[in-house]
């Protein structure tokens, strides 16, 4: 019996050592979920409010659950060496008689006692509890909360006079007690907040629209916004003059890749204001004279992480390449931005351009194939599952499992996609199907229908 009560004794003592350090992570973790809290608390939630109120006295909440780590962790200790030491010696003494000496059997005994306690202290009192406090920070805060704020008053004599002598301990160094600096707001708090902001018409749609653009910056990869290898424009490294001016001419780019043999092998790029010193110039002209040095990324790099790359080397574009070393596609500058405010647009720009989405029937809609999933999900509230493509055509392809023909249907996630056009092996355009879809459903189904 006094086994069995030393041993539910340890066990309680790491308990509450592990409730004091997740008060302490889950308080630190509540304050990115303030937004939240707040909801909560006006919804009539009661542990909302006490945890907004811990938050309100944070220094002093903090402190009181490091007295309470600091007398946990003490009597762990006390506890541990005092009951579980009598009980293994007299183990190893029955087990192992004559095998050790009394001082001897002391220390193999400390030894196993202080690699127990350290055992169930470090993983069950602290990680453990640390973890699932900053996974879970607002959840675990409303549940830890409130009997914290009871031992807080119980022990606050305690509690402020050790936070004085820490404060004049701080002076005597030269130091002031350090002051937390304000909540901040995860994005998605911040995104929630723009969307009720724009309801209430606080924020014009424009600027919400290119607020959470650089919000979400993060969260895209150089693959979802990259101009893809099937529709890079491109000069040879040997072309001439009149050739390039005919490119540059035609297609209305200010800026076009060199390579060598083929896109795989992209020697750098030349702007086309560097065309003009060799025009009617008795100088010979060849690319190398005016190309400049490439940039590549890769397809996994953030878009943020790019645009500030970019904006270090004073360039406004790069090649994507593949894990082959491949050219994978292009992005620029203006790819970038456009994360942020939409569709640029100019003067060289076909405004008799085929309309990226057009109606064509009540729920019937006509995309092109490198429209990009997530915009599609976000524009007509759809769940459509993404994976290792980022168009609609990667995922009709994905699906099917084969290149498609024209006039071919296929459902993925209760919403038919029929291919309208194909270039070769490439998905030109398709019409999406969107009436009569249950939200609910899920898989893929494919069919073939005639030809129009």
């Amino acid at each position: 019996m006094d086994v069995l009560l030393s041993i539910g004794t340890i066990l309680l003592l790491v308990g509450l050592n592990a409730f004091f350090v997740a008060s302490e992570f889950a308080l630190v973790g509540a304050r990115t979920r303030l937004y939240y809290l707040q909801n909560l608390a006006e919804d009539g939630d009661r542990k909302a409010r006490r945890v907004l109120q811990a938050l309100d006295q944070l220094d002093a909440t903090l402190s009181g659950a490091q007295v309470g780590i600091t007398l946990t962790s003490l009597a762990l200790g006390w506890v541990g060496h005092l009951w579980l030491t009598p009980y293994i010696q007299t183990f190893f003494f029955h087990f192992f008689p004559g095998a050790m000496t009394t001082i001897v059997a002391y220390i193999v005994t400390a030894l196993v006692v202080f690699a127990g306690l350290v055992f169930l202290h470090v993983v069950f009192g602290e990680i453990v509890p640390k973890s699932a406090a900053l996974v879970q920070p607002e959840g675990m805060s409303r549940w830890v909360v409130p009997p914290l704020l009871l031992f807080n008053q119980l022990f606050r004599p305690i509690i402020r006079l050790l936070q004085l002598i820490a404060t004049r301990v701080l002076h005597l160094f030269a130091f002031d007690r350090p002051a937390y600096p304000a909540p901040v707001h995860a994005p998605e708090e911040l995104l929630l907040l723009l969307s009720e902001s724009r309801e209430h018409g606080l924020v014009e749609d424009s600027d919400a629209a290119m607020i959470a653009g650089v919000l979400d910056l993060s969260s895209i990869s150089v693959r979802e916004a990259m101009t893809p290898r099937t529709d890079i424009c491109a000069v040879e490294r040997h072309w001439s003059l009149e050739q390039i001016i005919d490119t540059v001419q035609e297609e209305g780019f200010s800026r076009l890749p060199v390579y060598e043999n083929d896109l795989d092998h992209i020697v750098g790029f030349l702007l086309a204001k560097d065309l003009l010193a060799y025009f009617d110039s008795p100088t010979p002209f060849h690319t190398d004279k005016v190309v400049r040095e490439p940039i590549f990324t890769s397809p996994q790099t953030r878009v943020d992480a790019l645009m500030q790359e970019l904006r270090t080397l004073n360039a406004h574009m790069a090649i994507v390449i593949d894990e082959y070393g491949g050219t994978l596609g292009l992005i620029t500058l203006e790819d970038l931005l456009e994360q942020i405010v939409g569709e640029i647009n100019d003067e060289f720009d076909d405004d008799e351009e085929e309309k990226e989405i057009e109606a064509i029937a009540d729920g019937h809609i006509s995309v092109p194939g490198d429209f990009a999933i997530q915009d599609l999900n976000e524009r007509f509230d759809l769940n459509l599952s993404a994976g290792d493509y980022v168009t609609v055509a990667g995922l009709v392809l994905e699906a099917l499992g084969h290149v498609p023909s024209e006039g071919q249907d296929i459902t993925v996630d209760g919403v038919t996609f029929h291919v309208t056009a194909m270039d070769r092996q490439r998905i030109e355009r398709l019409e999406i199907i969107l009436t009569d879809r249950d939200p609910s459903s899920s898989g893929t189904s494919s069919t073939q229908s005639s030809q129009a």
